[in-house]
């Protein structure tokens, strides 16, 4: 049980699990054929569950009288935690969501400029808009999900459980083969994959029984808060 896995290493514990010939037996189309099952069951695993270690934080240079600006590559943007500016020595809270009220109080259309940045949100693919422009250099830092990388070449780690990954593609396998095994496996899957999340939960800390607030305009998925963005 390991992270950090290769995609070599996956495919020959997938063949030990489903009782599938040795790799000299095995043809191109075959190792094609568990590489995207492999590739494709931890690309679900990783969107499944909020992983505490897939947590990353980076920090954006604003720059003085710009508006949008470029993700990090490594960042999910699809799935930003919390957002904070640093400006005079100190971190402050940017909250979520342009608007109206904020353009007419401050209208980046025209050029305004004012410091702290105050607000954010995404614009268009993988950029993101801040407000107020700012009219000085500051850092916003965003506590977020890392991308996960692709497993495409035979020395590419997998950054979920190996086991687990393994687990869950065999019961897929064996069930479109139509194996007796293909329950027992997913049984299998299904325990271990609780077990590291009840772990993860651990050291989250999260919150059970909803007793404690997330925070106003914040709703709970999984252990952590995110934004409300239904009005």
């Amino acid at each position: 049980m390991a992270r950090g896995t290769s995609l070599l290493k996956l495919r020959e514990m997938l063949r030990a699990e489903i009782g599938a010939a040795s790799s000299v037996a095995m043809g191109i189309n075959t190792e094609n054929q568990f590489d995207h099952l492999l590739r494709r069951t931890q690309e679900i695993l990783w969107t499944e569950h909020d992983w505490e270690f897939a947590q990353i934080d980076r920090d954006e240079a604003l720059i003085a009288g710009q508006r949008y600006y470029a993700f990090d590559d490594e960042v999910d943007f699809q799935r930003i935690i919390s957002a904070h500016v640093k400006h005079d020595g100190k971190w402050k809270c940017v909250d979520y969501g342009i608007g109206v009220a904020e353009y007419n109080a401050k209208d980046s259309e025209i050029g305004e400029v004012s410091s702290p940045v105050d607000r954010w949100q995404h614009h268009e693919s993988n950029q993101f808009e801040v407000w107020p422009v700012p009219d000085v250099a500051q850092s916003l830092r965003f506590r977020c999900y890392r991308k996960l990388p692709a497993l495409i070449a035979p020395s590419d780690q997998a950054l979920l459980d190996d086991n687990l990954i393994v687990l869950r593609c065999a019961a897929e396998y064996l069930s479109r083969t139509g194996s007796k095994d293909a329950q027992a496996k997913l049984a299998q899957a299904t325990i271990h994959f609780n077990r590291l999340k009840g772990q993860a939960t651990k050291i989250d800390g999260a919150n059970f029984g909803g007793s404690v607030s997330p925070g106003p305009g914040l709703r709970w998925i999984g252990n952590r808060a995110v934004r409300e963005t239904r009005f």
